[in-house]
């Protein structure tokens, strides 16, 4: 919202927002996002403007940061990069239910630092179907095709939507959230070593298609318990992508301070943390019990979802909108 000519231009053309010239419509639309957020209690998304003491944001650009994005700005003293650091990190533990640490590193910060902006989304979601905590046990979990190590594997038998897409060479599962309509999408390579593929099907695969297709059956359910951090500076992906120009002396941002100060991108870091165990992602869950006659279990084969290998995972809204996508590799 702060970038100008050809940095714009990048900007919008790698997140696929078309033209600059289009970006009253992209903060319209991401001050609806934020809105409808609002009224999801097992998501919440917060923006911070943090600047360099003694500037100020342009009105014009807080007041888009304002509406659009719910962020707020704060004065800040940049060359006490210490305390800096912790300000910043200390305001991101706060809004990830402290889940996310030391996100930013005080090294990268000096007194030619004119801006940080900081954007932090947690979930928090309840199963709708709580996992027994007496069905978790220790099983294997395939690391490679003649490889496995022992994991914590949680097991729950229930009606969920499922399907297996042979022809793809994956099976899907889609496991709800309590309350609000969210759910966790798993995607099952039928083969031990089968991630890769899958992983290359992920940019073309509709997943609003692939959960159409999917019908709900009894399933016994095996997923393991996972914990994992990951943090990732993302200027060489950002750069592969086309979007450079922020980077370099050429970079123009001349809507952001109220200084005549020239502006560059020294730095974009993202982390994320996700823990899934019986109860839920990060939270606590309501249990509920379906009970069903014998001839209706009769009737109806149940199918087995063995997660004991590495797969992918998607947690959705209740559009089938992405909140985050991931895979588990190697649980821990």
């Amino acid at each position: 919202m702060g970038a100008d000519g050809e940095t714009a231009d990048e900007i919008f053309r790698v997140l696929r927002y078309g033209k600059a010239d289009r970006r009253q419509q992209v903060a319209e639309s991401y001050g609806q996002l934020m809105k409808l957020l609002e009224s999801d209690k097992s998501i919440s998304v917060a923006n911070k403007v943090y600047v360099k003491a003694g500037y100020e944001v342009k009105p014009s650009f807080n007041e888009v940061a304002i509406n659009s994005f719910r962020s707020e700005a704060e004065e800040i003293n940049f060359t006490d990069n210490k305390a800096a650091a912790q300000t910043i990190n200390d305001w991101v533990e706060s809004k990830t239910n402290q889940k996310i640490k030391n996100v930013i590193s005080p090294s990268v910060l000096d007194s030619l630092t004119g801006m940080v902006l900081i954007n932090v989304v947690n979930f928090m979601g309840k199963w709708k179907y709580q996992f027994p905590f007496t069905e978790t046990c220790l099983m294997p979990f395939w690391i490679t095709a003649t490889e496995s190590r022992e994991i914590a594997m949680m097991s729950i038998k229930k009606f969920f939507d499922y399907k297996n897409f042979a022809d793809k060479g994956f099976s899907a599962l889609e496991l709800p959230y309590s309350g609000n309509g969210s759910s966790m999408l798993v995607l099952l390579p039928n083969d031990r070593i089968g991630l890769a593929a899958l992983e290359e099907q992920l940019s073309s695969l509709d997943l609003a298609e692939v959960i159409s297709q999917m019908g709900t059956v009894e399933v016994q359910v095996f997923l393991p318990k996972f914990k994992f951090e990951f943090s990732l500076d993302v200027q060489a992906e950002l750069n592969a992508l086309g979007m450079k120009r922020m980077f370099s002396d050429s970079a123009r941002f001349p809507d952001l301070l109220d200084a005549n100060e020239t502006l560059k991108v020294s730095r974009v870091a993202h982390k994320a943390f996700i823990e899934v165990d019986e109860k839920g992602t990060k939270a606590a869950a309501v249990t509920y019990v379906i009970m069903l006659t014998s001839s209706v279990i009769s009737l109806i084969p149940v199918i087995e979802f063995r997660a004991d290998h590495p797969f992918v995972y998607v947690l959705l809204s209740r559009e089938k909108s992405v909140y985050f996508i991931g895979k588990i590799s190697n649980p821990e």
